[in-house]
């Protein structure tokens, strides 16, 4: 969950206006009075705006006493949805004159992040009293919640798109599950597509991965009706080294030119990491090629069979030919192989293999490698 600190939040709360102190006298109140204070007010108006909009959240205190009451108020708040923020407290300061009213108004909206779409947020408002017997008293704790509509583009909104569980483990599987909505007043049929990618912290593919083709789904929907396709996708086995999936939603309206809504969902996968394996990268380089050896050491208990290593490049390395392993490279991903010959690692043992190659602009030494799909040391 990404936290927004005081700083941020100060981007995404934007305060509209702030009236302060007394306003007319005598002002009618139906809430408690404690310590002095009563909330009069806290609400969303509108409390319900499509994505992208914002809605005004009003704080309306009553100074139920004869004197000055002064004091301030902490709002804070939490989206719903996945990879959504948490919005820290940040302090507003008041001074209410004898029986007189303060108001507070500030905007909440959609954070804007890519991977967060929420589908509603709560903010919530501690209101601090300061008065010479009760210094620091909290007086109420208030909530309101905004909910988000999704917008509605040539009668088609995206209610959902999202992966249950959020994380799973190589090898394992999660449900990507979709949800239109006809928001329109006739029958809309057109279909979405759907483009997954492996996705790691390096850059281009992932080391291993194969790629993934675009998925297509049709729907139709009467008036007001909701359609619901879902997909199952998870982390390759083998030597894939990913770290998660992203698919892009792409939802199209026939006899209508163009995309009508577009959606992101980000699936995080965990790797295995073990200490039963050790690669050694030894390189000897010159401008505009290089040679390397690579060893790998089995620190487990059990021996190895066989081995493929996968690892990236840094910089613009091209291997030309290899020895002792069969080497393949994709864009900056390699894969190297045994040969008939040198597959088994006994514990505690090691085989190496090496290649030769040309750079141009870096021949940075690569720092994470794989063996049979597990991260080494």
């Amino acid at each position: 969950m990404r936290r927004l600190l005081l700083a941020v939040a100060a981007t995404v709360v934007l305060p509209l206006a702030v009236t302060l102190g007394p306003s007319a006298a005598n002002a009618a109140t139906t809430a408690a009075c404690t310590d002095g204070v009563a909330v009069n007010q806290f609400a969303f108006s509108p409390s319900s705006v499509p994505l992208g909009s914002s809605s005004n959240l009003t704080l309306v205190l009553q100074n139920c006493t004869s004197q000055t009451v002064q004091g301030s108020t902490d709002w804070y708040g939490q989206y719903a949805g996945q990879e959504c923020p948490v919005l820290d407290p940040v302090a507003f300061n008041y001074s209410i004159a004898p029986e007189g009213t303060y108001t507070l108004t500030n905007s909440y909206g959609d954070p804007g992040f890519s991977t967060c779409q929420p589908t509603a947020l709560t903010i919530s408002a501690n209101v601090n009293v300061n008065l010479t017997s009760t210094l620091g008293v909290t007086a109420a704790t208030v909530s309101a919640t905004l909910q988000f509509t999704a917008a509605c583009t040539n009668g088609v909104a995206v209610n959902q798109f999202s992966f249950s569980p959020g994380t799973v483990a190589a090898g394992q599987t999660s449900t990507l599950t979709l949800v239109l909505q006809n928001c329109g007043s006739q029958i809309v049929q057109g279909s979405s597509e759907w483009s997954p990618t492996f996705t790691w912290a390096g850059t281009g593919s992932p080391p291993g991965c194969p790629v993934m083709d675009p998925v297509a789904f049709n729907y139709s929907m009467a008036p007001g009706a909701t359609s619901t396709a879902t997909l199952g996708l998870g982390g390759a086995l083998g030597s894939c080294l990913a770290t998660g999936i992203q698919v892009t939603l792409d939802v199209t309206v026939n006899g209508v030119t163009g995309t009508a809504a577009t959606a992101t969902a980000n699936l995080v996968i965990t790797q295995p990491v073990a200490a039963g394996c050790q690669v050694t990268y030894t390189p000897n380089n010159w401008q505009g090629g290089f040679t390397a050896n690579v060893t790998i050491t089995n620190n487990g208990s059990s021996a190895m069979t066989s081995w493929t290593l996968t690892f990236a490049f840094p910089g613009d390395q091209k291997i030309t030919n290899a020895w002792n392993a069969a080497v393949t490279q994709s864009g900056t991903s390699v894969t190297a192989t045994n040969l008939n010959y040198n597959g088994a690692i006994s514990p505690g043992g090691s085989q190496s293999f090496g290649f030769q190659g040309t750079w141009s602009t870096s021949d940075t030494s690569p720092t994470g490698f794989s063996v049979n799909g597990v991260a080494c040391t």
